[in-house]
């Protein structure tokens, strides 16, 4: 005959205790008590039990602290807790919950509830062996118990001031990379840590995120990169290769000096999920041996906590990019073009500063949707719109115009140095082979550039015409040229 189950009672109302043993005891499974709540940690210690059933207000220790040592040690911490509380509602709940209680039941409890959730807490698993599990030796004495409850109620009151510490920088840090680097510098607080990764999804785009130490080598910011996208891959975050993007950033400490090469390990990795889909993870790396971040309760909740206010700063980047990007191409869309454009006019006016405005079309584009279909026809816009902003400056603006045309805004620049421009975009776009069915697709841009000299008159827009009517001479002078509109000197 299999052993029984063994249950541990442990309340100091006897009326209580015979009620239990008598009810658990019918229905086969072995009883132990106890009276108070350090009775009921040694015992437990003593004989580790396959369920421990006690009261939330018990002498010298009561029921909730004794759940949350029983939770902490690791010969008990899988044991399921039962805790029975006078309470039909109130704070009983709500800290059995908070000290990993598996259940909290009223104290006078039918046989009709006690029963079913004795079973539901023990589905699945067997009886421990007769004499149970002896983690180490001689059960600690009352002074050693209590000792350790306070150890574990220090631990949870530090827990708990960091997750207030990462809760206020959500609301008081709104920049994405200062949040980033905030937060790190809050979990370096509990174990050594050399580099954090992230990924975010929001089912459309995906970002991945890394700090790293000031300093840090192409090697090891690399290292850090591709252990995240692997585990991003493992934990099953979607994400498109075409709107994935990556952000590295220093994380205003040092400390990668002492990390070889591949010695860099996952120390804490938590993955989120919002139902069935997985909105991203967060991990922190170390290369010092046998580092990680707290027990495993406090690593989850700290991480969780810690992606929640990360993702809500990326969340809010990402609406204010939307609202002034293009969603196909990525560039910035024309409003938040003219916007930005007004404000460059007035600044080149005030300091006599040069500009020009570069409009380009793509030659022929219709055939392309016509021959190949629009997601052939996106594909090549999202291909050249990534040409134009690798020729231009990062201090330029490029943008899509509308369809597929589209604008260049280059500060502080005159006509000869804004042609150089348009002829090395042109250049590439011929270069270009696009990724299309068979046979690939090349293509062909033309370009209109008009210039602002200092002491002209108009505005912003009266240059942005005169692009345009470039354009259109380059578009009926045969395609694939550059045509200038220059500026008339006051």
């Amino acid at each position: 005959m299999p052993d029984a189950f063994r249950v541990l009672l442990v309340d100091d109302s006897e009326v209580v205790t015979e009620m239990l043993s008598w009810l658990l005891g019918s229905a086969g499974y072995e009883i132990e008590t106890a009276a108070d709540g350090v009775k009921g940690v040694r015992a437990a210690f003593r004989r580790v039990p396959d369920l421990v059933m006690m009261s939330t207000r018990l002498p010298r220790l009561d029921g909730i602290q004794a759940c949350r040592l029983l939770k902490a040690e690791r010969a008990t911490r899988d044991v399921p807790v039962i805790l029975l509380t006078s309470e039909e509602a109130g704070t009983d709940r709500l800290h059995a919950a908070r000290a990993g209680a598996d259940r909290c039941l009223l104290r006078d409890v039918s046989p009709e509830e006690a029963l079913p959730a004795v079973r539901g807490c023990l589905a699945g698993k067997t009886p421990r062996s007769e004499g149970g599990v002896d983690p180490g030796g001689a059960p600690p004495d009352d002074i050693e118990i209590l000792s350790r409850v306070n150890g574990v109620l220090e631990a949870t009151l530090f827990e708990a001031s960091l997750l207030n510490e990462i809760a206020h920088v959500g609301s008081e840090v709104d920049d994405f990379e200062a949040t980033a680097r905030k937060l790190f510098h809050l979990l370096r607080e509990i174990a050594p840590a050399e580099a954090m990764g992230a990924v975010f999804s929001d089912g459309v785009y995906s970002e991945g995120v890394s700090v790293f130490p000031d300093g840090a080598e192409d090697p090891f910011r690399a290292e850090v990169r591709h252990r995240t996208e692997r585990l991003r891959d493992e934990a099953g975050v979607p994400f498109a290769t075409d709107r994935v993007v990556w952000t590295g950033i220093q994380g205003g400490f040092r400390g990668s000096g002492g990390v070889a090469p591949g010695s860099l390990e996952p120390r804490g990795v938590c993955a989120v999920r919002a139902g069935e889909m997985v909105k991203g993870l967060i991990v922190v790396y170390s290369g010092i041996e046998g580092a990680a971040v707290g027990g495993a309760a406090t690593k989850e909740t700290l991480l969780r906590q810690a992606f929640m206010v990360l993702e809500n700063a990326w969340l809010y980047r990402q609406i204010a990019r939307i609202s002034v990007t293009d969603g196909l191409t990525g560039l910035t869309n024309v409003r938040h073009f003219r916007e930005q454009v007004q404000r460059e006019h007035s600044r080149a006016r005030r300091h006599n500063d040069p500009y020009s405005v570069l409009m380009l079309d793509i030659d022929h584009f219709k055939k392309i949707n016509d021959v190949y279909g629009h997601p052939v026809g996106d594909t090549v816009l999202r291909e050249m719109a990534a040409i134009f902003r690798e020729s231009v400056r990062l201090t330029d603006l490029p943008a899509r115009y509308g369809g597929e045309e589209f604008i260049v805004f280059l500060p502080r620049t005159r006509l000869p140095d804004a042609v150089i421009v348009g002829e090395r975009i042109r250049e590439a776009v011929e270069r270009k082979v696009f990724a299309a069915p068979s046979p690939m697709i090349r293509c062909t841009v033309s370009v209109g550039i008009a210039d602002h000299l200092p002491g002209t008159e108009g505005t912003e827009n009266t240059v942005i015409g005169r692009a345009d009517r470039a354009l259109y001479s380059a578009k009926h002078g045969g395609r694939n040229r550059v045509v200038c509109s220059p500026s008339k000197e006051a």
